[in-house]
């Protein structure tokens, strides 16, 4: 499906916004999307360029943990593109996460051409809602009319356009040999308002500085700050083991980036991936082991005990009887101040985005941490649930529960 900013380049192009001089002959180049969705539309809009007689028409896909060489930010766009330039730069995605934003700016104005234009598309403070999109709630900036245009300030503003329904804005912009410098305001959605961009951002007590999360980033795990942004929570509890000869289990291997990751933070850890695909035995390493199992049933979850991790991260299906069975099998295992992480538990408490599919028990997974949490803060066994036993006995083996953005992790007394 594609993003709301898509949409209204294609709305764009029905008003005829892109002219035939600024195309036919042109080298052009298109910058996006986080998903999947966004590479396929930026695939129609290069064809639909080509078949407007472009000269060529290149593209760069930001952040996306299923495309290895995507790339972080705007931040990369020299890197991506090398000594190329371009006539025609649309961007679809990326300025609302740039944290150096205004050096991302200066490598889309550094890689145009004098005369050529530059399409940027952005969200507005209309609505920082995670209802709109989960991801949105890591958003950094967002962007009024004068604010997106006058943050080029090597560029002509030609036309700006505002779609209040989908909260999002465009600017068209030529790149001219200088402008006047000046002062940028950009909304701030952590602040609130409209700040001043510069070197003194406002930073919360977690600010993606961690190097678990840079190594995160390295190998586009989505547990990173461009997307979840897990990891800096993750390292307040995790660091103290990073020397440790530890056993690390990770449920969920995906496309194996997590697994690499621990293996490079954890350098004398055995990482151990668990996931349904027998395709993930690929990712197997020196110190990285996949064990093929359904986390369903309940014989094939009870083996993994046998591994005695000190941490265990599920990361796997997010069907919340997956998620419970792990938790009641496997916390006992754990060693004393050992660590259970449970990951993206949205899928337990939106049910406007998620299908029924994940909700499959009579509590969901972060209702039963809740349960936890209470047993561990009174030191009283009192849960009457259909699931007391374990959540009784968990709580009461429970140090810490710490519930943050979209995870909620233990820790074993």
């Amino acid at each position: 499906m594609p993003s709301r900013e898509e949409i209204f380049v294609e709305y764009l192009w029905g008003q005829g916004v892109f002219q035939e001089q600024d195309i036919v002959g042109k080298n052009c180049l298109t910058i996006g999307e986080i998903y999947s969705d966004g590479a396929a539309y930026a695939m129609k809009l290069k064809d639909r360029l080509m078949h407007a007689g472009a000269a060529q028409c290149d593209h760069v896909v930001l952040f996306n943990p299923g495309i290895p060489d995507s790339y972080c930010d705007l931040t990369d766009v020299k890197e991506a593109v090398g000594s190329l330039s371009y006539d025609l730069i649309i961007v679809l995605s990326g300025m609302e996460t740039t944290r150096d934003i205004r050096e991302g700016v200066r490598q889309l104005q550094e890689i145009c051409h004098v005369g050529g234009k530059i399409l940027v598309t952005a969200r507005t403070p209309h609505d920082v809602s995670s209802r709109v999109s989960l991801n949105a709630y890591e958003d950094i900036w967002r962007y009024e009319a004068d604010s997106l245009a006058g943050l080029f300030d090597r560029c002509a503003v030609e036309m700006s356009a505002v779609d209040e329904a989908y909260g999002i804005v465009c600017a068209l912009l030529t790149r001219v040999e200088r402008a006047a410098a000046s002062k940028s305001f950009l909304f701030h959605t952590r602040e609130g308002k409209r700040i001043e961009v510069g070197d003194n951002v406002p930073q919360g007590y977690f600010n993606a500085s961690s190097v678990l999360d840079a190594i995160g980033i390295k190998y586009r795990t989505d547990k990173c700050s461009m997307m979840h942004n897990y990891l800096d929570k993750y390292a307040f509890f995790l660091e103290k083991f990073r020397t440790q000869p530890i056993r690390l289990l990770e449920l969920g291997v995906f496309n194996g980036s997590s697994v690499r990751m621990w293996q490079e933070y954890f350098p004398r850890a055995e990482i151990f991936g668990v996931d349904i695909e027998a395709s993930c035995r690929q990712y197997e390493d020196e110190r990285i082991h996949i064990i093929q199992a359904d986390l369903s049933d309940a014989a094939q979850v009870s083996m993994l005990r046998e591994i005695h991790p000190r941490i265990i991260v599920d990361d796997a299906s997010h069907i919340v009887s997956h998620q419970l069975l792990a938790l009641f099998t496997l916390f006992d295992v754990l060693p004393r101040g050992g660590v259970y992480i449970l990951e993206d538990l949205e899928t337990s408490l939106n049910p406007e985005l998620f299908e029924d599919m994940y909700r499959d028990c009579p509590l969901d997974a972060y209702e039963v941490c809740a349960r936890i949490a209470r047993i561990a803060a009174r030191k009283v066994p009192d849960d009457d649930s259909i699931y007391a036993d374990s959540i009784n006995r968990i709580g009461m083996e429970t140090e810490l529960v710490s519930i943050t953005k979209g995870s909620v992790i233990l820790i074993k007394r």
